[in-house]
């Protein structure tokens, strides 16, 4: 693939994991993450052009860092928005810090890395942005209202520019494709992320209670599916699930 990649929260999980299937497939990735210990494990493992870079996607300045390190590899043209957090809990013990870290990294954070590539896409005539959103976002469940919100928000974010993008060619504008890929139960370090003690034991439980939740893996051959479909060919939403997953 001849792709320039930002691979935000690329330090472990579903980031790590798509990070190391671009490269091996032969893109250059620009691995993003606030750990640089986590990164630097990471890219060990791969086989293929990586480079690290720490960083926070609540910065738009370490966004626009990325972007100029890709700069210097021929221009980024598909940007993986997966950095995520979780920090789930009951409303009426839920703390409002939990609440505005979640909009800040799920949305916000999205937005600052949407916002630093958008202009060498449109400068080079296309690009991909592919964001990793949830089925929380279609079906909230009790103690993640917010963090079922953040996944709805970036599922209208793809959409809207998915639409604008679209019309935008029609008058001689860039060809950016968008798409969301909602995993179900991933078997991630996500959880650790719930501060609350008893919803972090009680979602743990239901992981392991579950016959093959999926793995990181699984989820970077879906970015992979909707990364190489040809050109024309825009895959803006996609649902995975265990199989054994019911809602």
């Amino acid at each position: 693939m001849d792709h320039v990649a930002i691979v935000t929260g690329a330090g472990t999980g579903i980031g790590r994991a798509v990070a190391a299937r671009l490269a091996e497939r032969g893109s250059k990735v620009i691995m993003l993450g606030r750990r640089r210990n986590e990164l630097e494990a990471a890219a060990a493992d791969v086989q293929g052009e990586v480079r690290i870079h720490p960083g926070d996607v609540r910065c738009p300045e370490d966004l626009q860092s990325a972007v100029h390190a890709g700069d210097a590899l021929g221009g980024v043209n598909l940007l993986i928005n997966n950095a995520g957090i979780m920090p789930i809990a009951p409303a009426s013990s839920a703390s409002l810090e939990d609440w505005r870290d979640t909009v800040d990294v799920n949305v916000t954070g999205a937005l600052n890395a949407i916002h630093a590539v958008l202009p060498g896409m449109q400068q080079r005539g296309g690009g991909h942005i592919v964001n990793i959103s949830s089925v929380a976002g279609q079906h909230p469940f009790p103690s993640a209202s917010v963090y079922s919100a953040s996944k709805s928000a970036l599922d209208a974010i793809s959409e809207g520019l998915r639409a604008e993008f679209a019309a935008g060619m029609k008058h001689g504008g860039p060809r950016i494709r968008v798409t969301s890929i909602a995993p179900g139960a991933v078997l991630t370090d996500l959880t650790s992320s719930i501060r609350d003690e008893e919803t972090r034991v009680g979602t743990e439980a239901y992981y392991e209670a579950m016959d093959q939740p999926l793995t990181a893996a699984d989820v970077a051959d879906a970015v992979l599916f909707a990364v190489e479909a040809p050109n024309h060919v825009c895959i803006s939403n996609l649902t995975i699930r265990p199989t054994a997953m019911t809602r």
